[in-house]
Protein backbone atom coordinates (compact mmCIF):
# COMPACT_ATOMS: atom_id res chain seq x y z
CA UNK A 1 0.00 0.00 0.00
CA UNK A 2 1.25 3.11 -0.65
CA UNK A 3 2.16 5.46 2.25
CA UNK A 4 0.44 9.27 2.16
CA UNK A 5 1.09 11.55 4.83
CA UNK A 6 -1.12 14.42 5.15
CA UNK A 7 0.49 18.27 5.71
CA UNK A 8 -0.78 21.07 7.39
CA UNK A 9 0.00 24.68 7.07
CA UNK A 10 0.88 27.15 9.97
CA UNK A 11 0.64 30.96 9.82
CA UNK A 12 1.96 32.73 6.70
CA UNK A 13 -0.36 30.92 4.06
CA UNK A 14 -3.44 32.64 5.06
CA UNK A 15 -4.91 34.97 1.91
CA UNK A 16 -8.23 36.66 1.40
CA UNK A 17 -10.27 34.02 -0.36
CA UNK A 18 -9.31 30.82 0.97
CA UNK A 19 -11.49 28.32 0.61
CA UNK A 20 -14.33 30.37 -1.69
CA UNK A 21 -13.66 27.63 -3.97
CA UNK A 22 -15.36 25.19 -2.02
CA UNK A 23 -17.91 26.75 -0.32
CA UNK A 24 -19.43 27.37 -3.77
CA UNK A 25 -19.29 23.83 -4.43
CA UNK A 26 -19.63 21.73 -1.69
CA UNK A 27 -22.45 21.76 1.14
CA UNK A 28 -19.62 20.53 3.19
CA UNK A 29 -17.89 23.70 3.14
CA UNK A 30 -20.76 25.78 3.69
CA UNK A 31 -21.67 23.70 6.57
CA UNK A 32 -18.44 23.64 8.94
CA UNK A 33 -18.21 27.59 7.82
CA UNK A 34 -21.28 28.15 9.74
CA UNK A 35 -20.31 25.87 12.56
CA UNK A 36 -17.16 28.17 12.93
CA UNK A 37 -19.44 31.28 12.13
CA UNK A 38 -21.41 29.92 15.33
CA UNK A 39 -18.77 28.72 17.18
CA UNK A 40 -16.68 31.82 17.30
CA UNK A 41 -19.73 34.25 17.41
CA UNK A 42 -18.31 36.44 14.48
CA UNK A 43 -18.85 36.24 10.84
CA UNK A 44 -14.99 33.61 10.25
CA UNK A 45 -16.97 33.33 6.40
CA UNK A 46 -16.95 36.81 5.52
CA UNK A 47 -13.08 37.34 6.79
CA UNK A 48 -11.80 34.39 4.83
CA UNK A 49 -13.77 35.61 1.67
CA UNK A 50 -13.38 38.96 1.58
CA UNK A 51 -11.41 40.74 4.96
CA UNK A 52 -8.61 42.78 4.84
CA UNK A 53 -5.67 41.89 4.62
CA UNK A 54 -4.76 43.21 8.19
CA UNK A 55 -7.64 41.36 9.85
CA UNK A 56 -6.79 37.93 8.77
CA UNK A 57 -3.33 38.83 9.61
CA UNK A 58 -4.10 39.11 13.25
CA UNK A 59 -3.21 35.72 15.06
CA UNK A 60 -6.34 35.67 16.67
CA UNK A 61 -7.96 35.52 13.17
CA UNK A 62 -5.46 33.85 11.62
CA UNK A 63 -5.37 30.53 13.18
CA UNK A 64 -9.42 29.53 13.44
CA UNK A 65 -9.61 30.82 9.62
CA UNK A 66 -6.60 28.37 8.67
CA UNK A 67 -7.97 25.57 10.95
CA UNK A 68 -10.88 25.73 9.38
CA UNK A 69 -9.93 25.77 5.56
CA UNK A 70 -7.72 23.07 6.23
CA UNK A 71 -10.69 20.99 8.30
CA UNK A 72 -12.65 21.74 5.38
CA UNK A 73 -10.48 20.71 3.02
CA UNK A 74 -9.62 17.31 4.75
CA UNK A 75 -13.14 16.59 5.05
CA UNK A 76 -14.24 16.67 1.38
CA UNK A 77 -11.17 15.21 0.10
CA UNK A 78 -11.82 12.21 2.56
CA UNK A 79 -15.40 11.74 1.38
CA UNK A 80 -14.76 12.34 -2.24
CA UNK A 81 -11.19 10.29 -2.39
CA UNK A 82 -11.44 8.33 0.47
CA UNK A 83 -7.96 9.12 1.73
CA UNK A 84 -6.61 7.29 4.66
CA UNK A 85 -3.42 9.21 6.15
CA UNK A 86 -0.27 6.45 7.14
CA UNK A 87 1.02 9.83 9.08
CA UNK A 88 -0.19 13.44 9.70
CA UNK A 89 2.27 16.77 10.80
CA UNK A 90 0.89 19.97 10.58
CA UNK A 91 3.50 23.26 10.64
CA UNK A 92 3.03 25.21 14.08
CA UNK A 93 -0.64 25.93 14.05
CA UNK A 94 -1.33 23.29 11.57
CA UNK A 95 -0.49 20.82 14.37
CA UNK A 96 -3.89 21.94 15.64
CA UNK A 97 -5.52 21.12 12.11
CA UNK A 98 -3.86 17.69 12.32
CA UNK A 99 -5.26 16.90 15.46
CA UNK A 100 -8.82 17.79 14.34
CA UNK A 101 -9.08 15.97 11.46
CA UNK A 102 -7.13 13.13 13.37
CA UNK A 103 -9.90 13.24 15.74
CA UNK A 104 -8.48 14.09 18.96
CA UNK A 105 -10.15 17.39 19.20
CA UNK A 106 -13.84 17.80 17.76
CA UNK A 107 -13.61 20.57 14.90
CA UNK A 108 -15.61 22.94 17.80
CA UNK A 109 -12.88 22.28 20.33
CA UNK A 110 -9.96 22.93 17.65
CA UNK A 111 -11.61 26.48 17.04
CA UNK A 112 -11.88 27.53 20.60
CA UNK A 113 -8.47 26.34 21.65
CA UNK A 114 -6.85 28.11 18.54
CA UNK A 115 -8.71 31.65 19.06
CA UNK A 116 -7.51 31.27 22.17
CA UNK A 117 -4.26 30.46 21.12
CA UNK A 118 -3.98 33.37 18.58
CA UNK A 119 -5.54 35.71 21.60
CA UNK A 120 -2.62 34.40 23.96
CA UNK A 121 0.01 34.95 21.31
CA UNK A 122 -1.60 38.38 20.20
CA UNK A 123 -1.27 39.47 24.03
CA UNK A 124 2.18 38.80 24.15
CA UNK A 125 3.13 40.28 21.26
CA UNK A 126 0.84 44.19 22.29
CA UNK A 127 4.62 45.49 23.14
CA UNK A 128 5.54 45.35 19.32
CA UNK A 129 9.11 44.11 19.49
CA UNK A 130 8.48 41.63 18.69
CA UNK A 131 8.98 39.58 15.45
CA UNK A 132 10.14 36.55 13.06
CA UNK A 133 12.07 36.62 9.76
CA UNK A 134 13.13 33.76 7.64
CA UNK A 135 16.62 33.10 6.58
CA UNK A 136 18.20 31.58 3.97
CA UNK A 137 21.45 29.97 3.40
CA UNK A 138 22.65 29.46 6.49
CA UNK A 139 23.51 26.69 8.53
CA UNK A 140 21.57 26.25 12.21
CA UNK A 141 24.35 25.44 14.13
CA UNK A 142 26.07 28.99 12.58
CA UNK A 143 22.28 30.68 13.68
CA UNK A 144 22.36 29.35 17.45
CA UNK A 145 25.61 31.13 17.79
CA UNK A 146 24.59 34.21 16.03
CA UNK A 147 21.34 34.29 18.44
CA UNK A 148 23.82 33.22 21.80
CA UNK A 149 25.80 35.95 21.45
CA UNK A 150 22.92 38.58 20.42
CA UNK A 151 20.47 37.55 23.38
CA UNK A 152 20.68 39.31 26.62
CA UNK A 153 18.16 39.84 29.38
CA UNK A 154 16.12 42.02 27.85
CA UNK A 155 16.91 41.27 24.05
CA UNK A 156 16.43 37.67 23.02
CA UNK A 157 16.44 35.97 19.37
CA UNK A 158 16.53 32.02 18.82
CA UNK A 159 16.04 29.92 16.32
CA UNK A 160 12.37 29.23 16.00
CA UNK A 161 11.29 26.93 12.67
CA UNK A 162 14.13 24.46 11.52
CA UNK A 163 12.26 24.27 7.91
CA UNK A 164 15.06 22.88 5.65
CA UNK A 165 18.69 22.75 5.60
CA UNK A 166 18.51 25.91 3.96
CA UNK A 167 15.80 27.68 5.33
CA UNK A 168 15.45 28.24 9.34
CA UNK A 169 13.11 31.24 11.10
CA UNK A 170 14.41 33.02 13.80
CA UNK A 171 12.19 34.85 16.37
CA UNK A 172 12.37 37.48 19.35
CA UNK A 173 12.73 41.00 19.64
CA UNK A 174 12.92 43.47 16.22
CA UNK A 175 16.53 45.07 17.66
CA UNK A 176 18.08 41.53 18.02
CA UNK A 177 16.89 39.94 14.36
CA UNK A 178 17.91 43.44 12.94
CA UNK A 179 21.06 42.50 14.29
CA UNK A 180 20.85 38.77 12.64
CA UNK A 181 20.57 40.33 8.95
CA UNK A 182 23.48 42.50 9.82
CA UNK A 183 25.71 39.46 10.47
CA UNK A 184 24.07 37.93 7.54
CA UNK A 185 25.79 40.56 5.13
CA UNK A 186 29.21 39.03 5.41
CA UNK A 187 27.53 35.66 3.81
CA UNK A 188 26.76 36.18 -0.40
CA UNK A 189 24.19 34.10 -0.82
CA UNK A 190 22.33 33.86 2.54
CA UNK A 191 19.36 36.52 2.39
CA UNK A 192 16.20 37.42 4.92
CA UNK A 193 12.92 37.75 4.67
CA UNK A 194 10.62 39.00 7.59
CA UNK A 195 7.38 36.97 8.09
CA UNK A 196 3.25 37.86 7.38
CA UNK A 197 3.24 36.98 11.70
CA UNK A 198 2.00 39.28 14.37
CA UNK A 199 3.85 37.75 17.01
CA UNK A 200 7.16 36.15 17.96
CA UNK A 201 6.09 32.34 17.72
CA UNK A 202 7.64 29.73 18.96
CA UNK A 203 10.69 31.75 21.12
CA UNK A 204 11.05 32.22 25.43
CA UNK A 205 8.93 35.61 24.74
CA UNK A 206 5.30 33.24 24.23
CA UNK A 207 6.14 31.70 28.11
CA UNK A 208 3.46 33.25 29.48
CA UNK A 209 1.23 32.65 26.65
CA UNK A 210 2.15 29.05 26.64
CA UNK A 211 0.99 28.68 30.75
CA UNK A 212 -2.24 30.27 30.18
CA UNK A 213 -2.63 27.87 27.25
CA UNK A 214 -2.85 25.28 29.09
CA UNK A 215 -5.63 25.86 31.27
CA UNK A 216 -6.94 26.11 28.34
CA UNK A 217 -6.37 22.52 26.81
CA UNK A 218 -7.55 21.03 30.21
CA UNK A 219 -10.85 22.35 29.45
CA UNK A 220 -11.61 20.12 26.90
CA UNK A 221 -12.12 16.48 26.45
CA UNK A 222 -8.56 14.96 23.82
CA UNK A 223 -9.07 11.72 22.31
CA UNK A 224 -6.89 8.99 21.10
CA UNK A 225 -5.83 10.04 17.16
CA UNK A 226 -7.57 7.48 14.49
CA UNK A 227 -3.65 8.55 12.40
CA UNK A 228 -0.21 8.63 14.00
CA UNK A 229 0.10 12.66 14.12
CA UNK A 230 4.24 14.03 14.38
CA UNK A 231 4.74 16.17 17.12
CA UNK A 232 6.47 19.66 15.86
CA UNK A 233 8.05 19.64 19.35
CA UNK A 234 9.87 16.09 19.17
CA UNK A 235 9.52 15.52 15.54
CA UNK A 236 8.15 11.70 16.36
CA UNK A 237 4.43 10.44 16.64
CA UNK A 238 2.53 11.75 19.49
CA UNK A 239 2.65 8.86 22.72
CA UNK A 240 -0.51 9.09 25.28
CA UNK A 241 -0.40 11.00 28.10
CA UNK A 242 1.56 13.73 26.65
CA UNK A 243 -0.27 15.87 24.13
CA UNK A 244 -0.80 18.70 26.81
CA UNK A 245 2.90 18.84 27.70
CA UNK A 246 3.88 18.83 24.01
CA UNK A 247 1.37 21.76 23.08
CA UNK A 248 3.07 23.96 25.98
CA UNK A 249 6.10 23.28 24.67
CA UNK A 250 4.86 23.89 21.30
CA UNK A 251 4.71 27.79 21.96
CA UNK A 252 8.33 28.19 23.12
CA UNK A 253 10.80 25.62 21.18
CA UNK A 254 11.44 25.15 18.07
CA UNK A 255 9.61 23.39 14.87
CA UNK A 256 11.56 20.68 14.07
CA UNK A 257 10.23 20.40 10.16
CA UNK A 258 13.03 19.01 8.65
CA UNK A 259 13.26 16.54 10.93
CA UNK A 260 9.79 15.64 10.71
CA UNK A 261 10.27 15.07 6.82
CA UNK A 262 13.49 12.94 8.17
CA UNK A 263 11.07 10.63 9.67
CA UNK A 264 8.45 10.75 7.04
CA UNK A 265 11.20 9.55 4.30
CA UNK A 266 12.50 6.92 6.68
CA UNK A 267 9.36 5.55 7.31
CA UNK A 268 8.38 5.00 3.47
CA UNK A 269 6.01 7.97 3.02
CA UNK A 270 5.94 8.50 -0.95
CA UNK A 271 3.31 10.76 -1.57
CA UNK A 272 2.38 13.80 0.56
CA UNK A 273 -0.67 15.82 0.18
CA UNK A 274 -0.64 19.69 1.92
CA UNK A 275 -4.04 20.07 3.27
CA UNK A 276 -5.13 23.90 2.95
CA UNK A 277 -4.32 27.70 1.96
CA UNK A 278 -1.18 27.53 -0.20
CA UNK A 279 1.78 24.69 -1.18
CA UNK A 280 4.88 26.36 1.63
CA UNK A 281 5.29 22.24 3.18
CA UNK A 282 4.75 20.79 -0.21
CA UNK A 283 7.97 23.11 -1.46
CA UNK A 284 10.04 22.02 1.42
CA UNK A 285 9.11 18.53 0.75
CA UNK A 286 10.36 19.10 -2.54
CA UNK A 287 13.71 20.49 -1.71
CA UNK A 288 14.82 18.06 0.71
CA UNK A 289 13.31 14.80 -0.48
CA UNK A 290 12.55 15.24 -4.42
CA UNK A 291 11.83 11.32 -4.46
CA UNK A 292 8.41 11.73 -2.29
CA UNK A 293 5.82 13.31 -4.64
CA UNK A 294 3.50 15.78 -3.47
CA UNK A 295 0.15 17.00 -3.79
CA UNK A 296 -1.50 20.13 -2.58
CA UNK A 297 -5.64 20.21 -1.74
CA UNK A 298 -7.74 23.56 -1.14
CA UNK A 299 -9.45 23.72 -4.77
CA UNK A 300 -11.89 21.22 -6.60
CA UNK A 301 -9.41 21.94 -9.58
CA UNK A 302 -6.87 20.10 -6.99
CA UNK A 303 -9.56 17.30 -6.61
CA UNK A 304 -9.96 16.76 -10.04
CA UNK A 305 -6.11 16.04 -10.60
CA UNK A 306 -6.01 14.15 -7.13
CA UNK A 307 -8.44 11.89 -8.65
CA UNK A 308 -6.28 11.24 -11.82
CA UNK A 309 -3.45 11.09 -10.48
CA UNK A 310 -3.42 8.67 -6.88
CA UNK A 311 -2.78 5.50 -7.11
CA UNK A 312 -4.42 4.75 -3.95
CA UNK A 313 -7.91 6.24 -5.24
CA UNK A 314 -9.28 2.56 -5.13
CA UNK A 315 -7.90 1.68 -2.02
CA UNK A 316 -9.12 4.31 -0.46
CA UNK A 317 -13.00 3.57 -1.61
CA UNK A 318 -12.82 0.24 -0.58
CA UNK A 319 -12.00 1.28 2.70
CA UNK A 320 -14.80 3.93 2.77
CA UNK A 321 -17.42 0.90 1.52
CA UNK A 322 -15.90 -1.22 4.74
CA UNK A 323 -16.78 1.62 6.87
CA UNK A 324 -20.37 1.71 5.69
CA UNK A 325 -21.04 -1.89 5.74
CA UNK A 326 -19.61 -1.89 8.98
CA UNK A 327 -22.28 0.70 10.08
CA UNK A 328 -25.07 -1.06 8.09
CA UNK A 329 -24.29 -3.90 10.25
CA UNK A 330 -23.93 -2.40 13.60
CA UNK A 331 -27.73 -1.09 12.47
CA UNK A 332 -28.79 -4.76 11.69
CA UNK A 333 -28.20 -6.22 14.80
CA UNK A 334 -29.68 -3.46 16.56
CA UNK A 335 -32.57 -4.44 18.57
CA UNK A 336 -35.63 -3.82 16.25
CA UNK A 337 -38.60 -2.22 18.46
CA UNK A 338 -41.41 -1.79 15.46
CA UNK A 339 -43.32 -4.66 15.71
CA UNK A 340 -45.70 -3.19 12.42
CA UNK A 341 -43.99 -5.90 9.44
CA UNK A 342 -45.28 -2.88 6.87
CA UNK A 343 -43.85 -0.39 8.51
CA UNK A 344 -40.60 -2.57 8.94
CA UNK A 345 -40.15 -3.80 4.77
CA UNK A 346 -40.88 0.00 3.89
CA UNK A 347 -38.21 1.34 6.80
CA UNK A 348 -35.66 -1.31 7.39
CA UNK A 349 -35.40 -3.75 4.60
CA UNK A 350 -35.49 -1.61 1.60
CA UNK A 351 -33.66 0.75 2.55
CA UNK A 352 -31.05 -1.87 3.38
CA UNK A 353 -30.63 -2.85 -0.22
CA UNK A 354 -30.68 0.55 -1.30
CA UNK A 355 -27.36 0.78 0.86
CA UNK A 356 -25.83 -2.36 0.17
CA UNK A 357 -26.22 -0.90 -3.88
CA UNK A 358 -24.46 1.98 -2.96
CA UNK A 359 -21.84 0.18 -1.74
CA UNK A 360 -21.24 -1.79 -5.21
CA UNK A 361 -21.09 1.74 -6.70
CA UNK A 362 -18.56 2.65 -4.52
CA UNK A 363 -15.93 -0.19 -5.23
CA UNK A 364 -16.93 0.18 -9.18
CA UNK A 365 -18.07 3.46 -10.34
CA UNK A 366 -14.79 6.00 -10.05
CA UNK A 367 -16.95 8.79 -11.14
CA UNK A 368 -19.56 8.62 -8.48
CA UNK A 369 -19.69 11.89 -6.22
CA UNK A 370 -19.03 10.74 -3.00
CA UNK A 371 -20.11 14.16 -1.16
CA UNK A 372 -23.99 13.21 -2.46
CA UNK A 373 -23.32 9.68 -1.91
CA UNK A 374 -22.02 9.87 1.83
CA UNK A 375 -25.05 12.29 2.36
CA UNK A 376 -27.40 9.51 0.99
CA UNK A 377 -26.26 6.49 3.20
CA UNK A 378 -26.49 9.02 6.32
CA UNK A 379 -30.20 9.63 5.45
CA UNK A 380 -30.91 6.40 4.86
CA UNK A 381 -29.05 4.82 8.01
CA UNK A 382 -30.71 7.29 9.84
CA UNK A 383 -33.68 6.06 8.30
CA UNK A 384 -33.37 2.63 9.20
CA UNK A 385 -32.49 3.68 12.80
CA UNK A 386 -35.91 5.94 13.12
CA UNK A 387 -37.94 2.71 11.72
CA UNK A 388 -36.46 0.31 14.40
CA UNK A 389 -37.13 2.61 16.93
CA UNK A 390 -33.50 3.09 18.17
CA UNK A 391 -32.66 4.87 21.00
CA UNK A 392 -30.63 8.66 19.80
CA UNK A 393 -27.17 6.92 21.64
CA UNK A 394 -27.81 4.01 19.32
CA UNK A 395 -27.98 5.98 16.17
CA UNK A 396 -25.11 8.18 17.27
CA UNK A 397 -22.87 5.26 17.60
CA UNK A 398 -23.86 3.92 14.03
CA UNK A 399 -23.71 7.41 12.12
CA UNK A 400 -19.92 7.81 14.21
CA UNK A 401 -19.00 4.74 12.47
CA UNK A 402 -19.18 6.11 8.58
CA UNK A 403 -16.31 7.57 6.95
Amino acid sequence: MTKISFLFPGQGSQYVGMGKKLWDQFNTAKLLFEEANDTLGCDLTKLCFEGSHLQLMQTMNTQPAILTVSVISFEIGRQELGWEPFLMAGHSLGEYSALVCGGVMSFQDGLRIVRKRGMLMQDAASSGLGAMAAVMNVSREQLEQWCSEISTETKQVVVACCNSLRQHVVAGHQEAISEISDRLKVIPSASVKYLNVSAPFHSPMMSLAADKLVDELNQYELKNWQWPIISNVTALPYESQELVKLLHRQMTHPVRWLETMEYMYRNGVSQTVEIGPRQVLSQLMKESFPTIRTHHFESPDELENLRATFDTVQYGRTAISARIQEALTATLIARNRNKDTEQYMKGVIEPINHVKKIIDQINNDRDINMTKTMDQVRELLQFICISKQLSTDEQLKIVKKLP
